[in-house]
């Protein structure tokens, strides 16, 4: 799908990849690199985030950048009514809803083994459950409209390989590319196409938090990373690429941007 003129809703909008994400679809594809990303009108776009300040602020870069191209709204993924609220406004100020980007996420703010509060149900919440909501809710409301579209899951390396630091996190974004690939069959037969983006370690606010917990283990473990650009570039391709639908696009260090290959073989159930 062609981003120009379309409308996109993304959660967790203001921050790590969220913010960057905006920079590339509402302004012509304006990125990092604009030298190779499409030309032409920018989409529209519908942000949802839980923090009101960092979500107006960003509001207003892009409409001062590009007038009328951003629209903000107060959004707990984990609340039903929020995740609708911005599906509403999508429509109402813009007409349509052709992406949806669930974004929002987080990590665990405690070791596994010494989490006593039971932090790990709000990872499960909102890197996994949320998800699922707004893929339910963007499903429901192309299917209704007949045209189509793309559904952008942020997943994660993790969700592929094991993560010994953040276990339930691994298992949410396990869960996550799992959900995603099994809607595969949705392009066929809406039009709708649901791919994971899952990213190696970038310098975002959940790596930051992670250095800050686990110290220089996990810095060492973490040491090779991708650019914020590259992802940007995933998630680019994810809207773009109609050759892709329940596919997990891996961004690593070492192999750049590629489509996981999962080896398999037929299983009877």
């Amino acid at each position: 799908m062609k981003v120009a003129g379309k409308v996109a809703i993304i959660t967790g909008a203001s921050s790590g990849f969220g913010k960057a994400l905006e920079c590339s679809t509402s302004s012509e594809l304006f990125s990092f690199q604009p030298a190779w990303r499409l030309t032409g009108k920018g989409g529209k776009v519908v942000l949802g985030d839980i923090s009101d300040n960092a979500g107006k602020t960003l509001e207003k870069e892009l409409n001062a950048k590009h007038p009328g191209s951003a629209v903000f709204a107060v959004c707990d993924v984990t609340k039903k009514s929020d995740q609708e609220r911005l599906f509403e406004l999508a429509k109402s100020k813009f007409g349509s809803i052709d992406i949806v980007v669930n974004n929002a996420g987080i990590g665990e703010g405690v070791s596994f083994t010494q989490d006593t509060q039971d932090a790990w149900v709000k990872v499960l919440r909102i890197d996994l459950e949320a998800v699922i909501l707004g893929t339910r809710l963007a499903v429901a409301e192309m299917i209704k409209a007949g045209k189509g579209g793309v559904i952008l899951n942020t997943a994660s390396l993790a969700g592929l390989y094991p993560q010994p630091f953040q276990p339930v996190y691994a298992a949410a974004k396990g869960g996550v590319v799992h959900f995603t690939r099994s809607l595969g069959h949705l392009a066929k037969a809406h039009g709708i196409y649901c791919n994971a983006i899952c990213p190696s370690f970038s310098p975002t606010g959940i790596l930051e938090a992670g250095e800050k917990q686990f110290g220089d283990e996990f810095k060492k473990y973490t040491e090779k990373r991708v650019p914020v650009e590259l992802v940007i570039d995933a998630f680019v391709r994810g809207i773009e690429d109609e050759s892709l639908a329940g596919a997990c696009i891996r961004i690593t260090p070492e192999l750049g941007i590629d489509i996981y290959n999962w080896r398999r073989t037929k299983a009877k159930i």
